[in-house]
């Protein structure tokens, strides 16, 4: 009896062990991860912009998938790093975890401002590019910017677990996939006034640091439309649509 006991508390100490060990990497994935994305997102980005590349905006959203799927594939080998924020909250609510959010939130974080240094210090010795230059569109409608935005980042969340359930056992081809829904999604919505549901953590050191994506918008529309109307968008996702992909184990 003894010898069971004592065999289980074993077994117990060394799942709790490999947990550790499990979000441990988890977080240096997710952190690595920031960093290859936020870098990369503005650099091909300024490379569209700079005159000294010819790139047209098909060749930059498949770029930006690139970016996408260096980010996500190459910590880890699979597509369980989530690198933005709202799919790091549907994941919460799905698996009614929200640990996921303590650590991978501040690692995203870290990981974004580091990637975004980068680009920056880059950027100002090479091209020189203002990256709000980018945006083709400027909707004089503030609600409707808030509505895309808000429907970018459910959408993205909905695709994510669509490909995620269906390629689960191909994490290749699953990553694969999801940074050609990645590029696709930012094909159709990037050239609207900063859609930051594609790279918020992105945009957000971006202005930190000294750039004005933001240029013009209330400190009150730059909280609803760049962090709360997004996150409701993503929740109504999860607990009014709830499709059966959502809540498969």
């Amino acid at each position: 009896m003894g010898n069971r006991v004592s065999g289980a508390n074993r077994h117990d100490e060394l799942r709790r062990k490999l947990k550790s060990k499990t979000l441990f990497l988890n977080t240096i994935a997710e952190f690595l991860a920031a960093i290859i994305f936020s870098a990369l997102y503005f650099i091909f980005i300024s490379r569209y912009l700079s005159a000294d590349f010819s790139t047209d905006y098909i060749a930059l959203a498949f770029s930006i998938g690139l970016a996408f799927f260096a980010a996500v594939y190459i910590p880890f080998h699979t597509y369980r790093i989530h690198v933005i924020p709202f799919i790091s909250m549907i994941t919460a609510l799905r698996k009614r975890d929200p640990m996921i959010l303590v650590y991978k939130i501040p690692a995203q974080l870290l990981g974004s401002f580091i990637g975004v240094f980068i680009f920056m210090t880059i950027n100002s010795r090479t091209s020189m590019v203002n990256v709000e230059d980018f945006q083709m569109i400027h909707l004089k409608d503030p609600m409707l910017s808030t509505l895309i935005n808000t429907l970018t980042a459910a959408i993205l969340c909905y695709g994510f677990y669509m490909i995620r359930v269906l390629f689960q056992a191909k994490q290749l081809s699953g990553t694969i996939y999801l940074s050609l829904y990645y590029a696709v999604l930012f094909s159709l919505t990037a050239f609207f006034s900063t859609v930051s549901a594609l790279n918020p953590f992105g945009y957000l050191f971006y202005d930190v640091l000294g750039n004005k994506s933001m240029l013009g918008e209330s400190f009150f529309f730059i909280l609803l439309n760049h962090i709360v109307a997004p996150l409701v968008g993503v929740a109504l996702l999860f607990f009014y649509i709830k499709p059966k992909v959502l809540v498969q184990k």
